[in-house]
C-alpha cells in the first residue's frame, strides 16, 4: 500500500517536467517558424532591392554614356561631384518628359492616321499647296494609284474668311483625272498640324485709311475699296492689303502698304482686255483671291493669293512680309483669256 502511494507521488511529482517539455517543443517550432519567415522575407526583399538597383545603375550608365562629361577624369569628376548630379538629374528627367511626350504624340498620330515626323501638309481647295518656297507655285492633284496617298486621309484644321472654321478628316474624292485625286472635306485651306493659323486679327474695312491716303493720292482713282489690316510679321505695327477696283476702266489690283502708308509693291492685277472674250461677264480681283495664314508655323503671317486662270485650277502665290522685306513674286498680271 505504502509502495503504491510512493508511485503515486513520484508521478504527480514528474508530470511537470513533461509539461515543461512539451512547452518547449512548441516553443521551438514557433520560433523556428519566425527565423524562416524573416529569413525568407529579407531575402525577397534583398532580390528586389538588387534588382531594381541592376536597373537603375543600367540606366544611369546609358544616360552617363550619352553625356558630354562621360570622359571626364576621376579628379575632375570628384571636383564637380555637384555639377555632375545635377546633368544626371536633368538627363533623367528629360528621359521621363520625352517618354510622356512620346506616349502623347503617338496617340495622336494613331487618331489621325499620321506618321511622326511627317511633312507639313497643306490643301487649298483640296489639292497640295507647296509651301517650300514664297513663289507663285501651281495646285497638286494626288496620285491614287500610289501607296503615299494614304497619308493625306488625315484630319485637317480648316481655315477660310481669316478664321478658324474646324477640324475634320479628309478623304480622297472619286476620281478627278485618271488616277488622279484631290482632298474632299477639308475648307479653303486646310493644315494637317494643330497650331495657331491665325495668331494676329484680321480686320477688313471699305474706306482707305487715312495715312495710307495721305501718302498715296491715287488711290482715290478707284470706286471700290477693301481694305484688311493686319500685323503680319508680329512686331507691334499693322499692315494694309489693298484690293482696289475701277468699275469705268475695268482695272483691279491687290497692293500691300506697310505700316507707314508707304507702298510695298502691287502683288497682281487684272485689266479689262484681259477678261474673258466670250462673255460679258466682268472679272475684278476681289477679297476671295486673298487669304491671309500663316502656312508653315514660323509666327508669320503669309498672303495667299489666287490668281485666276483661264482654265483649269488657279496658280498660288505665296509672299511673306518681314520686317520691311517681302518675299514672293510681285507684279503678277493675270489673264483670263485661252492661251
Amino acid at each position: 500500500m505504502e509502495e503504491k502511494e510512493d508511485i503515486k507521488k513520484e508521478n504527480i511529482e514528474n508530470e511537470p517536467e513533461t509539461v515543461k517539455v512539451r512547452i518547449g517543443t512548441v516553443g521551438n517550432y514557433v520560433l523556428a517558424i519566425f527565423v524562416v519567415l524573416i529569413i525568407g522575407t529579407g531575402s525577397l526583399t534583398y532580390y528586389l532591392i538588387h534588382s531594381a538597383k541592376e536597373d537603375y545603375d543600367k540606366q544611369y550608365n546609358e544616360i552617363v554614356s550619352t553625356l558630354p562629361i562621360a570622359n571626364i577624369t576621376n579628379t575632375e569628376a570628384e571636383e564637380n561631384v555637384d555639377t555632375l548630379a545635377n546633368i544626371i538629374d536633368s538627363a533623367l528627367s528629360d528621359v521621363t518628359n520625352q517618354t510622356n511626350t512620346n506616349t502623347t504624340v503617338a496617340t495622336e498620330a494613331t487618331n489621325t492616321r499620321k506618321i511622326l515626323n511627317e511633312e507639313l501638309v497643306v490643301l487649298y481647295n483640296g489639292l497640295v499647296l507647296d509651301t517650300h518656297t514664297m513663289d507663285e507655285v501651281t495646285l497638286k492633284y494626288i496620285d491614287s494609284t500610289a501607296d503615299a496617298s494614304d497619308k493625306y486621309v488625315i484630319t485637317y484644321y480648316n481655315y477660310e474668311n481669316y478664321s478658324f472654321q474646324n477640324s475634320k478628316l479628309g478623304t480622297l474624292s472619286t476620281q478627278v483625272y485618271e488616277g488622279l485625286v484631290k482632298i474632299d472635306n477639308v475648307g479653303k485651306i486646310a493644315i494637317s498640324e494643330d497650331y495657331d493659323a491665325i495668331p494676329r486679327d484680321i480686320k477688313v474695312v471699305n474706306t482707305i485709311p487715312t495715312i495710307i491716303s495721305d501718302n498715296n493720292p491715287k488711290v482715290a482713282d478707284y470706286d471700290s475699296v477693301k481694305t484688311l489690316i493686319v500685323d503680319l510679321d508680329g512686331n507691334g505695327t499693322d499692315e494694309y492689303i489693298l484690293i482696289l477696283a475701277n468699275k469705268s476702266t475695268g482695272f483691279s489690283k491687290i497692293t500691300l502698304i506697310d505700316s507707314k502708308g508707304t507702298k510695298m509693291n502691287d502683288l497682281a492685277s487684272i485689266e479689262k482686255s484681259k477678261w474673258k472674250k466670250e462673255t460679258n461677264a466682268e472679272y475684278y480681283l476681289s477679297i476671295s483671291n486673298i487669304e491671309i495664314v500663316d502656312i508653315d508655323n514660323d509666327g508669320i503671317m503669309e498672303i495667299v493669293l489666287e490668281i485666276p486662270k483661264a482654265t483649269g485650277d488657279p496658280t498660288i502665290s505665296l509672299l511673306k512680309y518681314n520686317n520691311g522685306k517681302l518675299q514672293g513674286k510681285t507684279n503678277i498680271e493675270c489673264s483670263l483669256l485661252a492661251e
